[in-house]
């Protein structure tokens, strides 16, 4: 490219597209595939603590997360699109877990068939009915997402982004992301002037900015749990113990670093955070709980969840809870007592039940999504979705004979 075609003021913009065309470029890649940029993201990512155990009982021999050494390329309007429908899919499941009924009645043949969803649906029906007085809806609730998008470059030359799954509990990775970003970004500093020289060492640091928007995740979760401790402690009376988060994990998690690094994130916060199993938890108990001066309840029996005697739960966040294999030696007894309880829970069993993959193919149903949210909005959210169907149902037939033809196309998923 001659000096006449180039930004004559390096607007940052212009200088990312420029990037990013020499990243898309096979030219490009290899110039940068050398060992000096490997060695450069990998000390970066280890130093930041995007890292796991290879095995849970090995915990002095974490091991460098698999990474990208480049981020991938994609249209900055798609990026912004998805930010700005993060409001409408948050309503959207809010409202869903809302209504119970619907979803008893969505989830009937699933519960059938699938553990997790069948004792989720029980432990609803022990939390939330007429004698504890408990709904969804009057709960405290707070929802961490995870929007699953891709892009399909081979049949779609604009990129239009497609949503193929929503996370609603343990949505993983958000602090080993927020943390590669910027082992990239130094990275990309250092060697992106091999691609164009004439950018100069500043123009691209500035462009980077512009292309690489930084990640907050870790911050904004805890302040999501902060907001939701704030709540729970204007809404009820202490019962004399101190009030914590309370982290449920595994026993034996190898991610246990990307919630480390989270729960260093709460403690910024000024929150206390225990971290327990849910086996662990079955020794717990609930004691009466009154509503602060001046606040009113519809809970006939409010319940507080007390830890080992010591601590007050104002908010259980669940890393944990959606595999059989997490549910040993009391576990669902535990489940049905936090979700009893009073705690702010992420996610609520509803909030859960929510994010079951028939609950999301059923909003694929333009019917079924106009139920829970208005028309501008159903219309954004649903340009997103990617196919999907029931391979029980005759109005699948078709998609499930293309799936026979070209499996590598499809992705069969449970519930």
């Amino acid at each position: 490219m001659s000096d006449a075609k180039r930004p004559r003021l390096g607007d940052p913009h212009e200088d990312a597209c420029q990037l990013a065309h020499q990243l898309l470029s096979q030219e490009g890649v290899r110039k940068l595939l050398c060992p000096e940029l490997v060695e450069d993201v990998l000390a970066c990512s280890v130093a930041r603590g995007v890292v796991m155990y290879p095995e849970p009982e090995k915990k002095r021999e974490a091991r460098a997360v698999p990474v990208t050494l480049t981020p991938c390329p994609l249209p900055a309007s798609s990026f912004r699109a998805a930010e700005e429908l993060a409001a409408d899919f948050h309503a959207l499941m809010d409202k869903v877990c809302c209504d119970l009924a619907w979803m008893r009645e969505a989830l009937a043949k699933t519960a059938a068939m699938d553990l997790i969803c069948r004792k989720l649906l029980e432990v609803c029906e022990q939390a939330y009915n007429s004698e504890t007085g408990k709904e969804p809806s009057g709960d405290i609730r707070l929802h961490i997402m995870r929007n699953d998008f891709m892009f399909d470059l081979q049949r779609d030359p604009d990129l239009a982004m497609v949503q193929i799954e929503l996370n609603m509990m343990a949505a993983s990775f958000s602090t080993h992301c927020q943390d590669l970003t910027e082992a990239q970004r130094y990275a990309l500093t250092k060697f992106l002037g091999v691609l164009e020289p004439n950018l100069g060492c500043a123009r691209v640091a500035t462009a980077l900015e512009a292309a690489m928007p930084r990640s907050p995740a870790a911050e904004k979760i805890a302040e999501a749990m902060a907001l939701a401790h704030e709540a729970y402690d204007a809404r009820w009376q202490s019962i004399g113990l101190p009030r914590a988060v309370l982290f449920v994990s595994t026993e034996d998690e190898k991610n246990e670093l990307d919630h480390r690094k989270l729960e260093l994130a709460f403690a910024r916060k000024g929150l206390l955070c225990l971290r327990r199993s849910l086996p662990r938890l079955a020794s717990s108990a609930l004691r009466p709980l009154a509503p602060a001066e001046g606040r009113r309840t519809s809970v006939k029996k409010p319940m507080a969840l007390v830890v080992e005697g010591n601590y007050e739960v104002a908010v259980a966040y669940f890393r944990s809870g959606y595999w059989p294999n997490h549910f040993t030696d009391g576990a669902w007894e535990a489940r049905a007592m936090i979700e009893r309880s009073e705690a702010v829970k992420c996610p609520s069993a509803p909030a859960q039940l929510a994010g079951m993959k028939k609950v999301q193919q059923l909003l694929c149903l333009p019917t079924e999504l106009r139920r829970f949210t208005g028309e501008a909005a159903a219309t954004a959210v649903a340009k997103t979705f990617g196919r999907q169907y029931d391979p029980s149902e005759e109005a699948a037939k078709e998609a499930v004979e293309a799936a026979k033809a070209e499996p590598g196309r499809w992705v069969l998923k449970p519930q």
